[in-house]
Formats: C-alpha cells, sequence, structure tokens
C-alpha cells in the first residue's frame, strides 16, 4: 500500500449524478485535485461552484474520453445503467481512453450489489460485463459495490410516502435484513482506497447495522422524530409505478434484481445482509448509522419543492 502523488487530477467519471458528485465532494475534503467528467457543463452549475476542472464528455465518444484523461494518474470509474451491450460499449471506451493515456490505476463503482457467480439477472449480469472489460484490460483496479442505498429514501415517491403517509414501501420483503449504505460512504470508501494506492480487491460497503424493514422503519422513524410504519410493495405493485412514471417496459427491468431477491432469499442475505467488516485498505473506515444518515438529511425530507435528477439505483 503506497499513497498516490496527488500533485495531478483524478478523473471522476459521471461527475454530475448523485454518486459522481458525491465522488467528487469526497475527494476534495481529502485534498484532491478533481477534473470531473459531465456531458454538458451547462446542467453541472452545482459543480461549477466548486473548486473543480469541468471537462465535457460523452462515454460513447472515445476521444471525448481521450481528452478528459489526459495527464491523468488516476480515475474513478462508473458506467451508467443501460443495456448490457451499451454499457459494454461505455466501459470499453473508458479503459481504451485510460490506457492510451497511460493510467495507472482505476476505482471501478458499481452501482450495486453483485452475484459472484454467473446469472441471468440483467444488473448482475451488466456488473460482470464491466468488471470483465476493466480486467481483460490489464489496468490495475480495486472494485467497490454497495449493499443498498439509504438515498433511495430520497426519491420523490419515497420521501413523499414517509413525510405525509408516514409510510415506507419498497419492493422488499419485510423479514429482509440489509446493512443500508449510503452514497457519501461509498464515495468515501472509494477515495480512501484510492488515496492509500490499493489496486486491488473486491469492497463490498455496508452499513454498520443489519435490519430487517419494522427495524429500518423505527430508525427512519427515529431520525425524523415521528412514527414510520414499513409496508412491503408488491412487485406487480412496484412494476405498475415505474412504468407510469419512466414508460412502459422500464417497470420490469427495474424490478428484475428486487425478483431476483424474493426468489433467492439465501442468496440476497449473502449480498445484503451482513453488516460492514474491516477490509485491506479500510480498516479503520466507519459507515454512517442509518438514523445518523436520516438526520443528516432531515431538510432533504421535508423539502416541499424538491425536483429528483436521478437516484442512485
Amino acid at each position: 500500500m503506497s499513497v498516490i502523488d496527488q500533485s495531478k487530477p483524478i478523473l471522476v467519471y459521471l461527475a454530475a449524478g448523485v454518486q459522481g458528485s458525491a465522488v467528487v465532494r469526497a475527494a476534495l475534503r481529502r485534498g484532491f485535485k478533481v477534473r470531473a467528467l459531465v456531458r454538458d457543463r451547462r446542467r453541472a452549475s452545482a459543480l461549477s461552484a466548486l473548486d473543480v476542472e469541468l471537462a465535457e464528455g460523452d462515454l460513447r465518444d472515445p476521444a471525448s474520453l481521450r481528452a478528459a484523461s489526459a495527464g491523468i494518474a488516476h480515475a474513478v470509474l462508473q458506467i451508467p445503467i443501460g443495456s448490457r451491450d451499451d454499457m459494454r460499449v461505455q466501459a470499453d471506451n473508458a479503459v481504451s481512453a485510460s490506457l492510451s493515456c497511460g493510467l495507472k490505476s482505476i476505482v471501478l463503482k458499481l452501482a450495486s450489489a453483485s452475484r459472484p457467480a454467473p446469472c441471468e439477472e440483467p444488473s448482475f449480469v451488466a456488473n460482470a460485463t464491466i468488471e470483465d472489460v476493466v480486467r481483460r484490460s490489464g489496468l490495475p483496479f480495486t472494485t467497490v459495490r454497495p449493499t443498498m442505498y439509504l438515498d433511495n429514501l430520497l426519491k420523490p415517491s419515497a420521501r413523499i410516502d414517509i413525510v405525509n403517509e408516514g409510510t415506507f414501501a419498497p419492493p422488499l420483503a419485510e423479514s429482509q435484513c440489509i446493512a443500508w449504505t449510503s452514497v457519501d460512504d461509498c464515495a468515501r470508501a472509494a477515495v480512501t482506497l484510492l488515496e492509500r494506492g490499493i489496486h486491488s480487491g473486491d469492497h463490498r460497503i455496508a452499513g454498520r447495522e443489519s435490519v430487517a424493514g419494522k427495524e429500518l422503519a423505527s430508525r427512519i422513524g427515529a431520525g425524523l422524530g415521528r412514527r414510520v410504519a414499513y409496508r412491503a410493495q408488491p412487485l406487480d405493485e412496484f412494476e405498475r409505478d415505474v412504468d407510469a412514471a419512466m414508460g412502459p417496459g422500464t417497470g420490469r427491468r427495474v424490478a428484475s434484481k428486487f425478483r431476483f431477491f424474493a426468489s433467492h432469499p439465501a442468496e440476497a442475505d449473502a449480498m445484503l445482509a451482513a453488516p460492514f467488516t474491516p477490509q485491506p485498505g479500510l480498516e479503520d473506515f466507519q459507515p454512517t448509522g442509518i438514523e445518523e444518515w436520516v438526520r443528516q438529511h432531515r431538510a432533504q425530507f421535508f423539502e416541499t419543492n424538491q425536483t429528483s435528477s436521478g437516484g442512485p439505483g
């Protein structure tokens, strides 16, 4: 383990999104210079207010990625959710740009927990595809993957139900234990690994406590100072709601992971339930507790005009 040179900026992919912007903030707090990759600088006003270098680029445009990677030694890479073929092309483009510009290492930040063995569930297939692209490149890399994000509580539909109805209703069985993490904790872990020169390993980022639905609702309520109940939303109902919000057919794709968890409870426990344990490079990492996280975000729960810029997935 060796501390990396901070004289050059690090490149943060998808920097204008929920997860990418969290990485930018975490890197700045640790003293890094940041080059933030965005598709349109005019739509990155929040980043413009920070001390970062904006680089316009598109994961489907290899030339723009090579320009963004010039002079960079390390990057935090994330690929947006889409079809497996599209995600593979974008990962190939990012890796090719990294190789051509002589990057020394990548932190690969996946959007969700992954099943280690082959599986037909689309989100797990996508994760495995991206990892395979990076591994085959020969670039030194380490992987960061979350259990499930508390930040999903702040999506408009969930937030409104929690505040107005006193109900949290995800498409997850009440009995399913989850060691919930957060976007900021995963970003902090990614930057810590980068800072310490960790170029290998698979890092599962989880919360400090594993809770079932009723326990989760109790902690949300304690953080907000009000009673919150848990209701497991039926998956067919969840699919209809997603279709209504995002277009026909989207619900089935989004719900597939939750259907896998419902059909394979032992595997769901293996991916989601265990609390965080110290790992090489993250021996002293301290996850944020659920109630503490809710208290930190209390104002966001009660914002009346909050709009969504896309959740963490």
